[in-house]
């Protein structure tokens, strides 16, 4: 263990240790807060009781918001631990008017009841104005960000986030389903603000496994700001889940199966008892799904030529369960704890066919055979804790985060090779690794409000991150890699009349070691701004600019890969490094009525690019694909999206980008640099017919598109998806169609002065799922945090 781990360890008992005292002082605190208030909260004009309105309780002195509470069914609320002192009280509900009521004192001890009900009147101007916002489109737009609401759409009943990802403009699945934002697979995904959610996990494989009816928006930030880790030059996707309030029990049970014999099955439920809330989860999941390709190479120095056809079915089955516990201390103090377990079985069965030759020969050409079994079995927990604490100022919040896991997977492959027919057994062999992987991060944020409009924010993270590798049969080749950062963070925003600001600036630390005598230690400055004008109440202009890093991860880094096919097999290096880029994001949006639209000029320079390369093994005559550090990249876009609602039940929305991107190598690379000019753009479509479903159309198109050696041929595809909601809005029923004209087909040529390679990949992407979902006790009782012009973040970490 280095001596930076035992610095994290120190920092993670500094925290535990302030964590404790503020928990103890507000203990200490409580011993002289006996006084108590109690009331009912009614709708004026029927007389009824109103649950859910928000009571708040302020000192007359200097108006300081001491506590809150929100009502129960019966109109009932009861806000205790007081001290004694001079009060007035606020009550707030979605359509009404707000109260204040008169001034009261509470001497010590003091059980005050309200001799009569609190009656709110109805706003009509604030039910309209909530109608306009409730048939809005499928964004908006907010300083640093744009928020899609995808809780609506027919795919969030019945499929997974990752699907319900792939609607959103910019956002796409590549050949390898990796989640890409503006086709860059370096991209950071967060849930609800935070990194511990993923940690130490391929976040595509644990999306593809959680339900997207849990997601009410996702937030998509092109420019990061400097209150998230640097990593992640490709921007953020931030997926926020929806919050249950409602006290009692809830949750949902569903099921999904699909073609070629699809079926998974996911549980979740909540129990809230007055402060305490468990929560807990299942996923399982069990399909397989065809990732067949074929390869035509030639080789230009020895003139071989070889045709593969390769038939790979993976079968994919995982349980992923978590429970967890949110403890209320009181109004100002919440603890939250979680354990996630995840058993995951992978299987690559696959048959292999060669055909060789000479183009300088006569001879008849050769045939080779081969069959491969590949089994990865992975292991993992994941163990979180956070504390939030809120001062008596309002908006003034304290946050602990710590995050560890545990990852361990063994990865086994057999192997058989024929010459000439597949009755000719010529060879047998196998191969076998392990990899295990820790990961922990640590993390404080402090936020101060400023004045009216003003928000200062700062922060600490450290993170830790040990990879090993390791070859039962050969241990000396096996590799160990080390990663600690140390992060500090420092943010101001604000505005002044129709212009706002936030102004931040980040310092990393990072300290890399490798048992291969690679060491690398640096030291960053991150610095971001986003500005923003309001042009009139219809009209924004923004403007923004962010320095991001990229590290290399475990698979770049992976120095053992199975042989399933070893023409074309991918090893990683070991002895690359970390990338920078800038980004620059200039955008006007417009708002109308019932459309509103949004053009972008965004510009993204890599510099020591991280990527793929191929070349010819020699001696071999084998592809190897490997990662290396390239001179730079510049990319550009130029982006028009909009949303619309034609009537009561139709909305469309979509984007069309024109893009400009250029790649040079490094003097070591054996091809040149190499432009492009390319289009892409997505179009959806939803249409809402209440008495019976909700339909969704998603057609997506790109060009030819740049890699560094060639290029992708063009794609389309079209997906569809339905749903209805059934027993009463208690359960529902949803179909989904993914490319159902079977177009989605990779085609990738690459060349150098040695060779030429093409590959078609032929992904099991014309899939059809019908799914069901019922929801026990009570549904979401969803609080939404309102737009924000400044652009702040949204706080929903209360439970």
């Amino acid at each position: 263990m280095s001596l930076k781990f035992t610095y994290g360890k120190i920092t993670f008992l500094l925290i535990c240790f302030f964590t404790s005292s503020l928990a103890i002082a507000n203990n200490q605190q409580l011993k002289s807060e006996s006084s108590e208030i109690k009331g009912k909260v009614f709708e004026g004009k029927f007389n009824k009781p109103l649950e859910f309105a928000t009571v708040s309780i302020y000192s007359l002195k200097d108006s300081v918001l001491v506590k809150g509470t929100i009502t129960n069914k019966k109109g009932e609320f009861s806000i205790k631990r007081l001290n004694p002192n001079d009060y007035f009280l606020k009550v707030e509900h979605l359509g009404f008017l707000s109260y204040y009521s008169k001034e009261f004192t509470l001497s010590d001890s003091e059980k005050k009841v309200l001799p009569t009900s609190i009656n709110l009147k109805l706003d009509t101007k604030s039910i309209s104005e909530v109608t306009v916002e409730a048939n809005r489109e499928f964004s908006r737009v907010e300083l640093g960000k744009t928020v899609y609401n995808v809780s609506k759409s027919p795919v969030a009943d019945g499929g997974t986030i990752n699907e319900v990802l792939n609607t959103i403009p910019k956002v796409s699945v590549n050949a390898d389903g990796e989640i890409q934002f503006r086709r860059s697979s370096n991209v950071k995904i967060l849930i609800d603000g935070k990194m511990t959610g993923l940690l130490g996990v391929d976040p595509s494989e644990v999306l593809n496994s959680m339900p997207a009816s849990d997601v009410d928006r996702v937030e998509v930030i092109s420019t990061t700001s400097a209150r998230y880790d640097a990593t992640g030059a490709g921007g953020i996707i931030n997926i926020i889940m929806k919050k249950n309030r409602a006290k009692g029990f809830s949750g949902n049970v569903g099921a999904s199966v699909g073609t070629n014999d699809k079926k998974s099955g996911n549980l979740s439920a909540n129990l809230r008892t007055g402060s305490v809330n468990f929560f807990g989860s299942y996923n399982y999941k069990d399909d397989w799904a065809g990732r067949d390709y074929n390869v035509d190479r030639t080789i230009y120095t020895n003139n071989s030529h070889l045709l593969e056809n390769a038939d790979v079915d993976f079968g994919n089955r995982y349980h992923i369960g978590k429970l967890g516990m949110d403890f209320l201390i009181d109004q100002n103090n919440t603890f939250t704890v979680s354990a996630s377990y995840r058993d995951i079985l992978q299987n690559w069965n696959g048959t292999y066919d060669y055909t060789r030759r000479n183009l300088l020969s006569s001879a008849m050409p050769t045939m080779d055979f081969r069959t491969s079994a590949v089994d990865m079995a992975l292991e993992s927990w994941i163990y979180k804790a956070s504390y939030i604490h809120k001062f008596a100022k309002k908006g003034e919040t304290l946050s602990v985060d710590f995050a560890y896991t545990d990852n361990a997977s063994d990865n086994e492959g057999k192997y058989f090779e024929y010459q000439d027919n597949w009755n000719n057994l010529t060879d047998a062999y196998g191969d076998f690794y392990k990899l295990d992987r820790k990961e922990s991060v640590a993390q404080v944020d402090y936020v101060l409000p400023v004045g009216k409009k003003g928000k200062f924010e700062t922060g600490y993270m450290y993170r830790n991150n040990e990879i090993d590798y390791e070859d039962q049969f050969d241990l000396s080749t096996a590799f160990n890699y080390e990663e600690n950062i140390h992060g500090l963070y420092a943010m101001y925003s604000g505005g002044a009349g129709k212009f706002g600001y936030e102004l931040g600036l980040r310092a990393e630390y990072s300290d890399i070691k490798t048992n291969l005598n690679y060491e690398d230690d640096y030291f960053d400055l991150f610095p971001s701004v986003h500005l923003s004008y309001q042009i009139s109440d219809k009209k924004q202009f923004q403007l923004a600019y962010s320095r991001m890093i990229y590290r290399p991860n475990s698979k770049m880094l992976n120095p053992f890969q199975n042989l399933r096919d070893p023409e074309n097999q991918k090893r990683g290096t070991q002895d690359i490094s970390a990338y920078y880029n800038h980004n620059v994001e200039m955008s006007m949006s417009f708002d109308r009525k019932k459309a509103s639209y949004k053009t972008t000029l965004y510009v993204n320079y890599f510099k020591d690019l991280i990527n793929q390369y191929r070349f010819i093994e020699e001696g071999t005559n084998r592809s190897i694909v490997k990662y290396g550090n390239y001179d730079s990249k510049f990319f550009s876009s130029l982006e028009f999206e909009a949303s619309t609602k034609l009537n009561k039940w139709w909305s469309l929305s979509g984007y069309v980008a024109g893009i400009y991107e250029e790649f040079k190598p490094s003097s070591e690379f054996n091809f040149d640099s190499r432009d492009m000019w390319e289009v892409e753009g997505k179009i959806t479509s939803i249409m809402n017919f209440k008495k019976w479903f909700k339909f969704q159309a998603s057609f997506r198109y790109q060009s030819e598109i740049l890699v560094p050696q060639g290029k992708y041929q063009n794609l389309y595809y079209v997906d569809l998806g339905m749903s209805r909601r059934v027993l009463k809005g208690k359960g529902s029923i949803s179909f989904t169609a993914n490319d159902i004209f079977n177009t989605f087909r990779f085609k990738i040529h690459t060349a150098d002065p040695t060779f030429y390679n093409k590959v078609i990949q032929y992904r099991e992407t014309q899939v059809a799922k019908l799914s069901f979902r019922y929801y026990l006790g009570k549904r979401y009782g969803i609080m939404r945090a309102k737009p924000k012009k400044s652009g702040m973040r949204h706080y929903e970490n209360d439970i």
